[in-house]
């Protein structure tokens, strides 16, 4: 076989007219890979036969009372198959129209031929393995063949790996398929904020920028600037899922992918390649998947305990804002672990809000006196934190302040990502632009990581900052590493999180400093330290509000994010009054803000964020009770120090999340396939979170076992009609539950009775 081909494409940028004739002429959020490669026939002359893969066995099934199929067996129990009569293998050639603004990405898929009337010729033995060859005929041109070779390789008692190729120039996009069940759900894909269950959906799996509304109601005026997404749209996306019925497949490919699960009989997966690589998983449990996926895509360590003892603090304004919040949290003994100075770079005025001058280096005239803030934050066990991306932006004179411009610097030294010209590619950010740095250049990583050891760790005394961005790796960019944009527009997150890391370690911080990235691929779990989910709008709504921030919580620890967290109270708010009155704008609202507080409580970190628009939203220090409110939940937070720490050792050591989806531990109850709104804290807490606003009880699905409710002391099982529950969830007592008899459970609960957080009636 030859060697990989990509679909040749075209890149477009500023697709305001575009979006435009979309809303007229689409539906919102259909634009993107919805056509598929379509179903052809399975034939062959070789006789049915069986094969040995380790522990396996593959079956070839041809006869007269059988269609051609082919069928994996371990232990006498079919755990793979292909529809009978139908091809498993497609190819396509196709062309590419790429439209990419602001983060946001659609990719048009154009087909130009469709390979998929399969032929095998031949099945064999290869090394330990087994390689099945044949041909693919053209649709509606039966002259035209395309040879292929597919081939499986046990790893393990649990995994084979695939490998998916063809020969010649006429495929650019390979599809594999296989049966599946009407009652298998898929769960993963990486972060996913509106549906836990991919059964029924067409997922395209291509790292982008979140959207603003993905289907909620917004202004019309996003959708045309190219910044609303859809309800696919991800952060970290992941080409992987597992089922409630013990296999998992990924893909180990970085060009866009697309899983389609609209048929309740087939799973139909391609790649923008003409080879397809990946893995299949069988294992007994999901946690079980968990694990094995998370050899391949990394474990995230524990967090540095430090951040176990409270609140980070969100905050921007500078050393007299910081002291004076500091000064009323203390009034409450709130328990603070760090303050997050994101605005320590300077601000900008832009469409958006504010915004922050790119150019990584301290403001002094925000943040006058730094030193000794820092110092006496330190002194109280206080850390500082800052805000990081890889873009730099050119900086007029008045803010050069006499530092380093280093715009100038990477531009000088070819640091940034070129475009065709050979010129800086700048990407616009709201309305600036700005030079994406080029990870694929050594050089540039290594200058990159002297910035961050010089300015963040050493200069700025940071121990922990926010990784923003890495979504926005041009498609037609020219890399110093001459890789298409195709390739590795998926794998620049991974990177971006590695030299941070890479950063820390070269500064023996390991284990006292940290970061947390929001843009992600498969290995991302394996680079970062830490993952936020990005920005949420400050609402209620399913897509892109208060639900969607516990969707993508649940999504991704199925894909290995296992240490994960959303911004208390949401980030994106629209204050424009005439676009509020029309019901198109949105502010935060205390009450949402004290229903996040609730909810992240029972997370991995605890995390403020002003906003975009920080005068024009409610702030956990705008008023005596919002500061007390905090103040509480803040505690409870750090009262579950060590189960968190317990649980980050089990992410460490084998992938799995903190907050987990009940299918990972009742993974035979049916009842938890489709639940969306209420999670497992580890294994000992069940959470019912309220997401609506006005909602003063919830109904809660209680699986095996017998649940304590926090506040009454009460307990509920599992009934025999299997119904939920109807809870009393007031403001300050969310529907929280735990085993009984469970030790870990004790150990919280008399650490939250000795700081007067409950009363305990048992």
């Amino acid at each position: 076989m030859n060697k990989i081909k990509l679909p040749p494409y075209t890149v477009s940028t500023g697709w305001v007219l575009k979006r435009i004739l979309d809303l007229f002429l689409q539906p919102f959020g259909q634009v993107n890979c919805q056509q598929k490669i379509k179903s052809g026939t399975l034939s062959s002359s070789l006789e049915s036969q069986t094969f040995t893969l380790g522990i396996f066995v593959l079956h070839w099934s041809n006869s007269t009372q059988k269609q051609p199929s082919l069928s994996l067996t371990k232990n006498n129990q079919t755990i793979w198959s292909t529809p009978e009569g139908q091809n498993f293998i497609g190819g396509a050639n196709v062309t590419l129209k790429i439209a990419e603004d602001r983060g946001s990405i659609e990719i048009d898929e154009r087909y130009l031929a469709q390979f998929s009337e399969q032929t095998i010729t031949k099945i064999e033995n290869n090394q330990g393995g087994l390689t099945i060859s044949g041909l693919l005929g053209e649709q509606g041109n039966a002259a035209n063949n395309v040879s292929y070779e597919f081939s499986f390789q046990p790893l393990s008692d649990h995994k084979i790996e695939f490998n998916l190729k063809f020969a010649g120039d006429q495929v650019n996009q390979a599809q594999f398929s296989y049966v599946t069940s009407a009652t298998e759900h898929f769960y993963g894909f990486g972060e996913q904020f509106s549906d836990i269950d991919g059964k029924g959906q067409l997922i395209p799996i291509v790292c982008e920028e979140g959207g603003i509304g993905r289907g909620d109601p917004a202004p019309k005026t996003l959708q045309i600037l190219g910044v609303s997404g859809d309800r696919f749209s991800s952060y970290a996306p992941a080409p992987h899922f597992l089922t409630n019925q013990g296999h998992s497949l990924f893909l180990t490919n970085t060009e866009p992918s697309v899983f389609d699960l609209r048929d309740p009989d087939l799973v139909k997966i391609r790649v923008e390649s003409s080879q397809m690589q990946g893995q299949i998983l069988f294992a007994e449990t999901p946690l079980d998947l968990i694990e094995l996926y998370t050899e391949y895509a990394g474990r995230m360590k524990p967090l540095p305990s430090w951040l176990n003892s409270g609140a980070l603090i969100g905050m921007q304004g500078g050393t007299d804002k910081v002291r004076r919040i500091w000064t009323e949290l203390k009034e409450l003994d709130t328990p603070i672990a760090g303050f997050w100075l994101q605005d320590w770079v300077g601000q900008r005025k832009t469409i958006a809000g504010k915004q922050l001058w790119w150019n990584w280096q301290l403001n002094s005239d925000t943040y006058p006196d730094w030193k000794l803030l820092v110092k006496d934050l330190e002194q109280a066990g206080i850390k500082v934190g800052v805000y990081l991306n890889p873009f730099l932006v050119e900086l007029p004179e008045a803010e050069r302040r006499g530092q380093r411009y280093l715009y100038d610097e990477a531009k000088r030294q070819g640091y940034l990502v070129k475009n065709e010209a050979g010129e800086a590619y700048l990407v616009t950010n709201t309305n600036f632009d700005a030079g994406l740095i080029d990870l694929s250049n050594p050089d540039a990583k290594k200058w990159f990581k002297e910035i961050i050891k010089t300015e963040v760790l050493t200069k700025a005394g940071a121990k922990f900052w926010m990784a923003d961005f890495a979504e926005a790796a041009q498609f037609d960019g020219a890399f110093a590493s001459e890789a298409s944009g195709l390739t590795y527009h998926n794998q620049y997150p991974v990177d971006w999180a590695l030299i941070n890391r890479q950063a820390i370690e070269e500064a023996n911080l390991e284990g006292d400093a940290w970061f947390f990235t929001r843009a992600g691929y498969s290995k991302t779990p394996g680079a970062t330290t830490g993952m936020w989910l990005g920005d949420q709008n400050v609402t209620w709504n399913p897509n892109d509000g208060l639900p969607s921030a516990l969707a993508g919580l649940i999504s991704g620890g199925f894909s290995g994010f296992s240490l994960n967290h959303s911004d208390i109270g949401g980030y994106t708010s629209i204050s424009n009054p005439i676009l509020r009155f029309i019901g198109r704008g949105f502010v935060r609202s205390p009450e949402l803000l004290f229903r996040w507080m609730e909810m992240n409580a029972f997370s991995p970190i605890f995390r403020t964020h002003e906003g975009n628009e920080p005068d024009k939203n409610i702030q956990f220090y705008s008023s005596p009770e919002t500061r007390a409110t905090f103040s509480y939940w803040a505690k409870v937070y750090a009262a579950f120090a060590n189960y968190r720490i317990q649980l980050m050792e089990e992410a460490a050591t084998k992938g799995y999340p903190l907050i987990r989806h009940l299918v990972l531990h009742y993974p035979q109850d049916e009842n938890v396939y489709q639940l969306t709104d209420q999670f497992l804290y580890g294994r000992d807490f069940l959470i019912k979170p309220v997401l609506q606003p006005g909602q003063t009880n919830v109904d809660v699905y209680f699986p095996q076992g017998e649940w304590v409710h926090l506040w009454s002391n009460k307990i509920y099982t599992n009934s025999d009609s299997n119904q939920k529950i109807s809870i009393s969830a007031p403001l300050r007592q969310p529907a929280v539950f735990y085993l009984r008899h469970s030790e870990w459970a004790k150990s919280v609960l008399e650490i939250m009775e000795n700081e007067n957080l409950i009363k305990m009636n048992e």
